[in-house]
């Protein structure tokens, strides 16, 4: 069956509905037309100009990322700029962007979900939006905790607390959620493992015991994204849809394991 960018839009409109986006955010179709008929879709993260050109070699017509272009509003589009040249590349190629972005993140087996499942958790709830409470598969030392998140998700961690305490109980916020640090503490967790935290959050947090593992905005909402493009694979085949899924897994940053 053919298919269109509508119907992308409208399969991940069912998994994450775009009207839960935040106010601020700017999900949804930004470029190109939903009647478009599409035979390659190219997830990824970001659009960078890596996944432009993958997407031009691939001969993707549509890309699905996580974080959005725009998203400040913009009242001109430079084409001095990285964000302007992406713009124009999309135009000029025709090719078409949605972006799943707070939606994805809140959605039930969405970006949270996902990351608790990428790090093995179990009896896995919802403290909140965007915050996940899991037990870990075995005790583990605040500094085997570091090893293990950093195998788990392939990224380099920073690790703040205390390296000597026993941690079983784990809460998980993707991306720049450092402000759920709140909420992993009321839920109980021992400690917290987010993308970026700001320095008072992180105060606040070591301040009540709660250990907290910094792994990187990419490497905490990948694991989402990879989710969902393997929900869309088995979708395809189910639905005998006549479109081909790819999967951006380049990282944009590199880093060794901080100890």
């Amino acid at each position: 069956m053919q298919v269109t960018v509508q119907g992308v839009y409208d399969w991940l409109d069912g998994l994450a509905p775009f009207d839960t986006a935040e106010g601020y955010d700017n999900a949804g179709l930004l470029v190109g037309e939903g009647s478009a008929l599409v035979s390659r879709v190219l997830f990824c993260v970001d659009v960078t100009d890596e996944v432009i050109r993958e997407a031009l070699h691939q001969g993707a017509e549509l890309i699905v990322s996580h974080h959005p272009l725009m998203f400040g509003g913009i009242r001109r589009i430079d084409y001095g700029t990285p964000e302007g040249r992406i713009l124009q590349a999309l135009a000029a190629h025709r090719l078409h962007l949605i972006a799943a972005h707070t939606n994805l993140d809140k959605a039930p087996g969405g970006i949270g979900d996902s990351l608790a499942q990428a790090l093995g958790l179990t009896q896995i709830q919802s403290l909140g939006d965007y915050v996940r409470l899991g037990r870990l598969p075995k005790v583990l030392s605040a500094r085997e905790l570091g090893e293990y998140v950093h195998v788990c998700l392939q990224a380099p961690v920073r690790r703040y607390g205390d390296e000597d305490r026993p941690i079983s109980l784990l809460s998980v916020g993707p991306g720049a959620a450092g402000d759920g640090v709140r909420e992993a503490y009321q839920g109980g967790a021992q400690a917290y493992i987010v993308g970026e935290i700001k320095h008072h959050e992180l105060l606040w947090a070591t301040a009540q015991g709660l250990l907290v593992v910094e792994a990187g905005h990419y490497a905490t909402e990948a694991a989402g994204m990879k989710a969902l493009y393997e929900g869309f694979q088995t979708m395809v085949a189910q639905q005998d849809w006549s479109v081909t899924p790819l999967w951006f897994s380049q990282a944009p940053f590199a880093g060794a394991l901080s100890r």
